[in-house]
Protein backbone atom coordinates (compact mmCIF):
# COMPACT_ATOMS: atom_id res chain seq x y z
CA UNK A 1 0.00 0.00 0.00
CA UNK A 2 2.92 2.67 1.01
CA UNK A 3 4.23 1.71 -2.87
CA UNK A 4 1.41 2.49 -4.63
CA UNK A 5 1.06 5.13 -2.45
CA UNK A 6 4.45 6.62 -3.25
CA UNK A 7 3.82 5.51 -7.09
CA UNK A 8 1.06 7.96 -7.15
CA UNK A 9 2.77 10.73 -5.19
CA UNK A 10 5.87 10.51 -7.76
CA UNK A 11 3.04 10.56 -10.70
CA UNK A 12 1.43 13.52 -9.23
CA UNK A 13 4.48 15.55 -8.79
CA UNK A 14 5.92 14.89 -12.65
CA UNK A 15 2.02 15.73 -13.58
CA UNK A 16 2.29 18.88 -11.68
CA UNK A 17 5.61 19.64 -13.08
CA UNK A 18 4.65 18.77 -16.54
CA UNK A 19 1.60 20.85 -16.17
CA UNK A 20 3.32 23.97 -14.79
CA UNK A 21 5.93 23.17 -17.29
CA UNK A 22 3.18 23.73 -20.17
CA UNK A 23 1.51 26.80 -18.34
CA UNK A 24 4.42 28.65 -18.24
CA UNK A 25 5.12 28.11 -21.82
CA UNK A 26 1.50 28.74 -22.43
CA UNK A 27 2.06 32.20 -21.18
CA UNK A 28 5.35 32.92 -23.02
CA UNK A 29 3.96 32.08 -25.90
CA UNK A 30 0.50 34.16 -25.79
CA UNK A 31 2.84 37.33 -24.17
CA UNK A 32 5.36 37.20 -27.53
CA UNK A 33 2.18 37.19 -29.82
CA UNK A 34 0.00 40.55 -27.97
CA UNK A 35 3.62 42.13 -27.46
CA UNK A 36 4.46 41.90 -31.22
CA UNK A 37 0.51 42.70 -32.16
CA UNK A 38 1.21 45.87 -30.04
CA UNK A 39 3.30 47.46 -32.28
CA UNK A 40 0.74 47.80 -34.46
CA UNK A 41 -2.43 47.73 -32.88
CA UNK A 42 -3.37 48.56 -28.65
CA UNK A 43 -4.42 44.93 -27.71
CA UNK A 44 -4.85 43.10 -24.13
CA UNK A 45 -6.44 40.38 -22.68
CA UNK A 46 -7.86 39.23 -19.32
CA UNK A 47 -6.39 35.68 -18.51
CA UNK A 48 -4.99 32.70 -20.04
CA UNK A 49 -4.55 29.18 -18.73
CA UNK A 50 -4.13 25.24 -19.65
CA UNK A 51 -7.41 23.43 -19.39
CA UNK A 52 -7.30 19.98 -17.78
CA UNK A 53 -7.72 18.30 -21.57
CA UNK A 54 -4.70 20.05 -22.97
CA UNK A 55 -6.21 23.16 -24.22
CA UNK A 56 -4.92 26.88 -24.04
CA UNK A 57 -7.35 29.06 -22.93
CA UNK A 58 -7.13 32.92 -23.84
CA UNK A 59 -10.33 34.88 -22.66
CA UNK A 60 -11.84 38.50 -23.19
CA UNK A 61 -9.59 39.45 -25.99
CA UNK A 62 -9.58 43.27 -27.12
CA UNK A 63 -7.72 44.63 -30.48
CA UNK A 64 -8.22 48.19 -31.24
CA UNK A 65 -8.59 48.70 -34.83
CA UNK A 66 -5.86 50.46 -36.27
CA UNK A 67 -7.05 54.61 -37.13
CA UNK A 68 -10.00 54.33 -34.91
CA UNK A 69 -11.21 54.11 -31.23
CA UNK A 70 -13.28 50.92 -31.87
CA UNK A 71 -12.41 47.59 -30.61
CA UNK A 72 -12.42 44.33 -32.07
CA UNK A 73 -13.28 41.73 -29.05
CA UNK A 74 -13.31 37.92 -28.77
CA UNK A 75 -14.66 35.87 -26.38
CA UNK A 76 -12.50 33.23 -25.93
CA UNK A 77 -9.66 31.65 -28.03
CA UNK A 78 -9.06 27.83 -27.63
CA UNK A 79 -6.34 25.40 -29.02
CA UNK A 80 -4.24 22.54 -28.18
CA UNK A 81 -4.26 18.37 -28.54
CA UNK A 82 -6.68 16.51 -26.79
CA UNK A 83 -5.01 15.68 -23.28
CA UNK A 84 -1.61 17.04 -21.42
CA UNK A 85 0.62 14.84 -22.70
CA UNK A 86 -0.03 15.36 -26.07
CA UNK A 87 0.35 19.31 -24.93
CA UNK A 88 3.66 18.26 -23.65
CA UNK A 89 4.69 16.83 -26.62
CA UNK A 90 3.28 19.41 -29.09
CA UNK A 91 5.18 22.19 -26.90
CA UNK A 92 8.31 20.09 -27.38
CA UNK A 93 8.02 19.28 -30.93
CA UNK A 94 7.43 22.87 -31.68
CA UNK A 95 10.58 24.09 -29.88
CA UNK A 96 12.51 21.54 -31.62
CA UNK A 97 10.88 22.93 -34.93
CA UNK A 98 8.81 19.87 -35.46
CA UNK A 99 5.83 21.51 -36.59
CA UNK A 100 4.14 18.73 -38.00
CA UNK A 101 3.96 15.06 -36.34
CA UNK A 102 4.66 15.45 -32.86
CA UNK A 103 1.13 14.46 -32.10
CA UNK A 104 -1.69 13.29 -34.10
CA UNK A 105 -4.52 15.94 -33.32
CA UNK A 106 -4.88 19.22 -33.13
CA UNK A 107 -7.84 21.58 -32.88
CA UNK A 108 -8.54 25.61 -32.45
CA UNK A 109 -11.76 27.44 -31.63
CA UNK A 110 -12.49 31.37 -31.76
CA UNK A 111 -15.68 32.24 -30.01
CA UNK A 112 -17.64 35.07 -30.52
CA UNK A 113 -15.34 37.56 -32.80
CA UNK A 114 -17.02 40.73 -33.05
CA UNK A 115 -15.49 43.37 -34.86
CA UNK A 116 -16.98 47.08 -35.74
CA UNK A 117 -17.71 47.75 -39.47
CA UNK A 118 -16.19 51.35 -39.73
CA UNK A 119 -15.05 53.40 -42.87
CA UNK A 120 -11.30 53.12 -42.43
CA UNK A 121 -11.65 49.35 -43.38
CA UNK A 122 -12.57 50.81 -46.38
CA UNK A 123 -10.04 48.80 -49.27
CA UNK A 124 -7.40 50.95 -51.21
CA UNK A 125 -8.09 50.89 -54.70
CA UNK A 126 -4.19 49.66 -54.88
CA UNK A 127 -4.84 46.90 -52.98
CA UNK A 128 -8.00 45.65 -55.05
CA UNK A 129 -7.71 42.09 -55.60
CA UNK A 130 -10.25 39.80 -58.61
CA UNK A 131 -12.76 39.57 -57.21
CA UNK A 132 -14.56 36.38 -56.95
CA UNK A 133 -16.63 34.78 -59.35
CA UNK A 134 -20.21 34.00 -56.45
CA UNK A 135 -19.28 37.46 -55.50
CA UNK A 136 -19.60 39.14 -58.72
CA UNK A 137 -23.04 36.64 -59.33
CA UNK A 138 -24.74 37.91 -56.66
CA UNK A 139 -24.29 41.12 -57.44
CA UNK A 140 -24.74 41.11 -61.58
CA UNK A 141 -26.54 44.46 -62.20
CA UNK A 142 -26.01 46.20 -58.92
CA UNK A 143 -24.68 49.74 -59.82
CA UNK A 144 -22.16 47.72 -61.98
CA UNK A 145 -20.18 46.66 -58.24
CA UNK A 146 -18.07 43.52 -58.54
CA UNK A 147 -17.52 43.99 -54.12
CA UNK A 148 -19.08 44.77 -51.39
CA UNK A 149 -16.89 47.26 -49.36
CA UNK A 150 -17.17 48.14 -45.69
CA UNK A 151 -20.02 51.16 -46.91
CA UNK A 152 -22.26 49.07 -48.77
CA UNK A 153 -22.74 47.01 -45.52
CA UNK A 154 -23.21 50.00 -43.25
CA UNK A 155 -25.60 51.56 -46.23
CA UNK A 156 -27.14 48.02 -45.70
CA UNK A 157 -28.18 48.12 -42.30
CA UNK A 158 -25.25 46.27 -40.43
CA UNK A 159 -22.44 47.62 -37.89
CA UNK A 160 -20.70 44.79 -37.15
CA UNK A 161 -19.50 40.99 -38.00
CA UNK A 162 -20.12 38.01 -35.54
CA UNK A 163 -18.66 34.60 -36.35
CA UNK A 164 -17.17 31.48 -34.51
CA UNK A 165 -14.42 29.73 -35.83
CA UNK A 166 -12.76 26.18 -35.68
CA UNK A 167 -10.50 24.10 -37.34
CA UNK A 168 -8.85 20.34 -36.05
CA UNK A 169 -5.86 18.70 -37.68
CA UNK A 170 -5.83 14.84 -37.46
CA UNK A 171 -2.73 13.41 -38.48
CA UNK A 172 -1.57 9.52 -39.71
CA UNK A 173 2.33 9.17 -39.31
CA UNK A 174 1.80 5.52 -40.66
CA UNK A 175 1.38 7.23 -44.27
CA UNK A 176 2.77 10.74 -42.92
CA UNK A 177 -0.71 12.07 -44.22
CA UNK A 178 -3.38 14.68 -42.58
CA UNK A 179 -6.81 15.68 -42.47
CA UNK A 180 -7.81 19.47 -41.91
CA UNK A 181 -10.92 20.99 -41.53
CA UNK A 182 -11.78 24.47 -41.25
CA UNK A 183 -15.94 25.73 -40.50
CA UNK A 184 -16.32 29.44 -40.18
CA UNK A 185 -20.31 30.41 -39.31
CA UNK A 186 -20.47 34.20 -39.80
CA UNK A 187 -24.14 34.33 -38.45
CA UNK A 188 -26.90 35.97 -41.32
CA UNK A 189 -23.83 36.05 -43.79
CA UNK A 190 -23.76 32.26 -44.07
CA UNK A 191 -21.29 29.42 -43.09
CA UNK A 192 -18.06 27.36 -44.90
CA UNK A 193 -16.85 24.59 -44.58
CA UNK A 194 -13.46 22.99 -46.20
CA UNK A 195 -11.76 19.68 -45.78
CA UNK A 196 -8.34 19.47 -47.18
CA UNK A 197 -5.91 16.72 -47.59
CA UNK A 198 -2.46 17.21 -46.58
CA UNK A 199 -0.29 14.70 -48.41
CA UNK A 200 3.55 13.94 -47.70
CA UNK A 201 4.13 16.52 -45.10
CA UNK A 202 7.06 17.87 -44.56
CA UNK A 203 7.51 17.99 -40.59
CA UNK A 204 9.89 20.58 -40.62
CA UNK A 205 7.48 23.70 -42.75
CA UNK A 206 5.25 25.84 -40.85
CA UNK A 207 3.11 26.31 -44.83
CA UNK A 208 1.95 23.20 -46.37
CA UNK A 209 0.25 22.83 -49.82
CA UNK A 210 -3.13 21.27 -48.97
CA UNK A 211 -5.41 19.32 -51.40
CA UNK A 212 -9.26 19.99 -51.48
CA UNK A 213 -10.96 17.14 -50.59
CA UNK A 214 -14.88 18.87 -50.06
CA UNK A 215 -16.11 22.27 -49.76
CA UNK A 216 -19.85 23.51 -48.22
CA UNK A 217 -20.93 26.99 -48.47
CA UNK A 218 -24.06 27.72 -47.25
CA UNK A 219 -26.67 30.11 -46.33
CA UNK A 220 -29.57 29.92 -43.71
CA UNK A 221 -31.12 33.09 -43.52
CA UNK A 222 -32.75 35.09 -45.29
CA UNK A 223 -31.33 38.62 -43.62
CA UNK A 224 -28.81 39.06 -45.90
CA UNK A 225 -30.05 38.04 -49.00
CA UNK A 226 -33.12 40.54 -48.58
CA UNK A 227 -31.06 43.45 -47.73
CA UNK A 228 -28.73 42.77 -50.77
CA UNK A 229 -31.19 43.33 -53.16
CA UNK A 230 -33.62 45.91 -51.54
CA UNK A 231 -29.46 47.76 -51.86
CA UNK A 232 -29.19 47.19 -55.18
CA UNK A 233 -32.41 48.07 -56.48
CA UNK A 234 -32.35 51.38 -54.31
CA UNK A 235 -28.97 52.16 -56.12
CA UNK A 236 -30.72 51.57 -59.89
CA UNK A 237 -33.64 53.79 -58.91
CA UNK A 238 -35.31 50.85 -59.18
CA UNK A 239 -38.81 49.27 -57.47
CA UNK A 240 -37.82 45.88 -55.85
CA UNK A 241 -40.29 43.74 -58.49
CA UNK A 242 -38.05 45.55 -61.40
CA UNK A 243 -34.49 45.34 -60.19
CA UNK A 244 -35.10 41.04 -60.01
CA UNK A 245 -35.55 40.19 -63.65
CA UNK A 246 -32.53 43.33 -64.43
CA UNK A 247 -30.49 41.29 -61.96
CA UNK A 248 -30.92 37.75 -63.98
CA UNK A 249 -30.26 39.39 -67.05
CA UNK A 250 -26.94 40.56 -66.09
CA UNK A 251 -26.36 37.26 -64.73
CA UNK A 252 -26.26 35.68 -68.25
CA UNK A 253 -23.83 38.53 -69.01
CA UNK A 254 -21.59 37.21 -66.36
CA UNK A 255 -22.16 33.91 -66.92
CA UNK A 256 -21.55 34.34 -70.65
CA UNK A 257 -18.20 36.19 -70.09
CA UNK A 258 -17.09 33.61 -67.31
CA UNK A 259 -17.57 30.53 -70.60
CA UNK A 260 -20.02 29.43 -67.87
CA UNK A 261 -23.64 27.99 -69.18
CA UNK A 262 -26.07 27.09 -67.22
CA UNK A 263 -29.30 25.37 -67.68
CA UNK A 264 -33.15 26.85 -67.70
CA UNK A 265 -33.71 24.74 -64.48
CA UNK A 266 -30.86 26.35 -62.48
CA UNK A 267 -32.47 30.01 -63.33
CA UNK A 268 -35.77 29.16 -63.12
CA UNK A 269 -34.87 27.80 -59.38
CA UNK A 270 -32.70 30.61 -59.13
CA UNK A 271 -35.39 33.23 -59.66
CA UNK A 272 -37.76 31.58 -57.40
CA UNK A 273 -35.07 31.66 -54.69
CA UNK A 274 -34.17 35.90 -54.80
CA UNK A 275 -38.05 36.56 -54.81
CA UNK A 276 -38.15 33.72 -51.44
CA UNK A 277 -34.56 33.34 -50.09
CA UNK A 278 -34.99 30.54 -47.51
CA UNK A 279 -31.57 29.50 -48.00
CA UNK A 280 -28.90 28.62 -50.50
CA UNK A 281 -26.08 25.45 -50.05
CA UNK A 282 -22.67 24.79 -52.53
CA UNK A 283 -21.51 21.39 -51.86
CA UNK A 284 -18.46 20.38 -53.86
CA UNK A 285 -16.82 16.72 -53.43
CA UNK A 286 -14.29 16.32 -55.96
CA UNK A 287 -13.20 12.96 -57.48
CA UNK A 288 -9.75 13.57 -56.98
CA UNK A 289 -8.41 16.09 -53.83
CA UNK A 290 -7.11 19.40 -55.62
CA UNK A 291 -3.88 20.83 -54.83
CA UNK A 292 -4.80 24.23 -53.55
CA UNK A 293 -2.44 25.80 -55.72
CA UNK A 294 -3.47 25.06 -59.03
CA UNK A 295 -6.94 25.95 -57.89
CA UNK A 296 -5.74 29.48 -58.06
CA UNK A 297 -4.16 29.34 -61.63
CA UNK A 298 -7.58 27.16 -62.97
CA UNK A 299 -10.58 29.09 -65.26
CA UNK A 300 -13.94 29.66 -63.54
CA UNK A 301 -14.76 27.13 -66.28
CA UNK A 302 -12.28 24.43 -65.05
CA UNK A 303 -12.70 25.29 -61.49
CA UNK A 304 -16.24 24.45 -61.88
CA UNK A 305 -16.13 21.31 -63.63
CA UNK A 306 -13.18 19.75 -60.98
CA UNK A 307 -15.23 21.04 -58.26
CA UNK A 308 -17.86 18.84 -59.19
CA UNK A 309 -20.66 21.36 -57.32
CA UNK A 310 -23.69 20.41 -56.19
CA UNK A 311 -26.38 23.91 -55.93
CA UNK A 312 -29.12 23.37 -53.82
CA UNK A 313 -31.84 26.78 -53.61
CA UNK A 314 -33.88 26.32 -50.49
CA UNK A 315 -33.28 22.85 -50.06
CA UNK A 316 -34.45 22.16 -53.70
CA UNK A 317 -31.35 20.86 -55.87
CA UNK A 318 -30.73 21.87 -59.33
CA UNK A 319 -30.14 18.42 -60.95
CA UNK A 320 -29.19 19.83 -64.38
CA UNK A 321 -26.72 22.94 -63.84
CA UNK A 322 -25.32 23.20 -67.05
CA UNK A 323 -26.81 23.92 -70.54
CA UNK A 324 -26.02 24.39 -74.39
CA UNK A 325 -23.95 27.48 -74.91
CA UNK A 326 -26.73 30.92 -76.21
CA UNK A 327 -25.82 31.89 -79.26
CA UNK A 328 -24.73 36.07 -78.78
CA UNK A 329 -28.17 37.10 -80.24
CA UNK A 330 -30.48 35.06 -77.65
CA UNK A 331 -28.55 36.97 -74.47
CA UNK A 332 -30.90 39.83 -72.91
CA UNK A 333 -30.42 43.24 -74.17
CA UNK A 334 -28.67 45.59 -71.03
CA UNK A 335 -29.32 48.62 -70.29
CA UNK A 336 -25.49 49.02 -70.36
CA UNK A 337 -23.87 50.66 -73.50
CA UNK A 338 -21.46 48.39 -74.69
CA UNK A 339 -19.23 49.51 -77.39
CA UNK A 340 -17.77 46.36 -79.92
CA UNK A 341 -13.72 47.24 -80.94
CA UNK A 342 -14.67 45.16 -83.88
CA UNK A 343 -16.93 42.95 -85.86
CA UNK A 344 -15.63 40.04 -84.36
CA UNK A 345 -16.38 37.41 -81.48
CA UNK A 346 -14.52 34.80 -79.61
CA UNK A 347 -16.96 31.47 -79.65
CA UNK A 348 -15.45 29.19 -76.74
CA UNK A 349 -17.20 26.35 -76.51
CA UNK A 350 -16.02 24.57 -73.06
CA UNK A 351 -14.49 21.76 -71.79
CA UNK A 352 -14.62 18.86 -74.74
CA UNK A 353 -12.64 15.74 -75.19
CA UNK A 354 -9.74 16.69 -77.87
CA UNK A 355 -7.08 14.99 -79.82
CA UNK A 356 -3.83 15.60 -77.74
CA UNK A 357 -0.30 14.90 -78.78
CA UNK A 358 1.12 12.60 -75.68
CA UNK A 359 4.45 14.63 -75.98
CA UNK A 360 1.85 17.75 -74.27
CA UNK A 361 -0.09 15.50 -71.97
CA UNK A 362 2.30 17.74 -68.64
CA UNK A 363 0.53 21.12 -69.94
CA UNK A 364 -2.60 19.10 -68.11
CA UNK A 365 -1.88 17.86 -65.07
CA UNK A 366 -5.63 17.78 -63.29
CA UNK A 367 -7.30 16.87 -66.78
CA UNK A 368 -9.60 13.81 -67.62
CA UNK A 369 -7.34 11.89 -70.31
CA UNK A 370 -8.14 9.02 -72.27
CA UNK A 371 -5.64 6.75 -74.20
CA UNK A 372 -4.92 2.98 -75.57
CA UNK A 373 -1.79 1.84 -74.11
CA UNK A 374 -0.29 -1.48 -74.91
CA UNK A 375 -3.95 -2.60 -76.63
CA UNK A 376 -5.60 -1.77 -73.90
CA UNK A 377 -8.32 1.14 -72.79
CA UNK A 378 -7.58 3.94 -70.34
CA UNK A 379 -9.33 6.58 -68.18
CA UNK A 380 -8.24 8.29 -65.63
CA UNK A 381 -7.07 12.02 -64.25
CA UNK A 382 -3.02 12.78 -65.11
CA UNK A 383 -1.22 13.28 -61.88
CA UNK A 384 1.95 13.84 -63.12
CA UNK A 385 4.91 13.89 -65.93
CA UNK A 386 7.83 13.62 -64.91
CA UNK A 387 10.74 12.09 -67.81
CA UNK A 388 9.35 9.69 -70.18
CA UNK A 389 6.92 8.24 -67.45
CA UNK A 390 3.05 10.02 -66.79
CA UNK A 391 1.55 8.60 -63.54
CA UNK A 392 -2.54 8.67 -64.20
CA UNK A 393 -5.23 8.18 -61.72
CA UNK A 394 -7.35 5.43 -63.43
CA UNK A 395 -11.20 4.17 -63.21
CA UNK A 396 -11.25 0.77 -62.49
CA UNK A 397 -14.76 0.35 -61.27
CA UNK A 398 -17.01 2.21 -59.58
CA UNK A 399 -15.53 4.02 -56.70
CA UNK A 400 -12.22 2.98 -57.65
CA UNK A 401 -8.98 4.01 -58.80
CA UNK A 402 -5.46 3.74 -59.15
CA UNK A 403 -2.56 5.26 -60.29
CA UNK A 404 -0.41 3.93 -62.78
CA UNK A 405 3.08 5.00 -64.55
CA UNK A 406 2.73 4.95 -68.38
CA UNK A 407 5.47 5.30 -71.07
CA UNK A 408 4.81 8.44 -72.92
CA UNK A 409 6.10 7.54 -75.97
CA UNK A 410 3.87 4.00 -75.76
CA UNK A 411 1.04 6.34 -75.30
CA UNK A 412 -1.76 6.28 -78.77
CA UNK A 413 -4.96 8.10 -79.76
CA UNK A 414 -4.82 10.49 -76.49
CA UNK A 415 -7.85 12.93 -75.59
CA UNK A 416 -7.80 15.37 -72.82
CA UNK A 417 -10.89 16.73 -71.22
CA UNK A 418 -9.86 20.64 -71.76
CA UNK A 419 -10.82 24.26 -73.12
CA UNK A 420 -10.91 24.85 -76.62
CA UNK A 421 -8.28 27.67 -77.85
CA UNK A 422 -10.47 30.82 -78.75
CA UNK A 423 -11.29 30.75 -82.42
CA UNK A 424 -11.85 34.24 -83.97
CA UNK A 425 -14.68 34.06 -86.19
CA UNK A 426 -16.64 37.00 -87.72
CA UNK A 427 -20.17 37.72 -85.70
CA UNK A 428 -22.24 36.43 -88.95
CA UNK A 429 -21.09 33.75 -88.71
CA UNK A 430 -21.87 32.98 -84.82
CA UNK A 431 -25.45 34.35 -85.69
CA UNK A 432 -26.22 32.10 -88.32
CA UNK A 433 -24.18 28.97 -86.91
CA UNK A 434 -26.55 25.58 -86.29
Amino acid sequence: MKLFTRILIVLLILAGLAYGYIWYKNKQMIDNIFTAMKMQAPASYDSTYVSFDGKSVTTNIKITIPGTAQKATIEEIRFGTDSLINSFKLVRSIESGQYFGGVQNMSAEIKQLQFPLVSSMDSDSSYDSQPDLLTTMSLAGCDNKTSLDISDYTAMGYQQVTLDFSTSFTYDKHINQANWNMYVNAGEYGSLNVDFLLDQINPNALVQNPKLKSVTVEALTTDFTNRLFEYCAELEGLELAQYYPRHIDYLRHVLYDNNLHFSEEFYDTYKTYIRQPGSIRLESYPTDSINSMEMMQMSAQRLMSALSVRIFFNDQRVRQIYGNPPLPSELPELDTVVELEDDNLTRVQGLTLQDTAPSNLGQYIGYEARFNYRGKSFVGTVQSVSGSIARVKTFISSGNYLEMPFRVNEIQALQVRREVTPESVKREEVETDQ
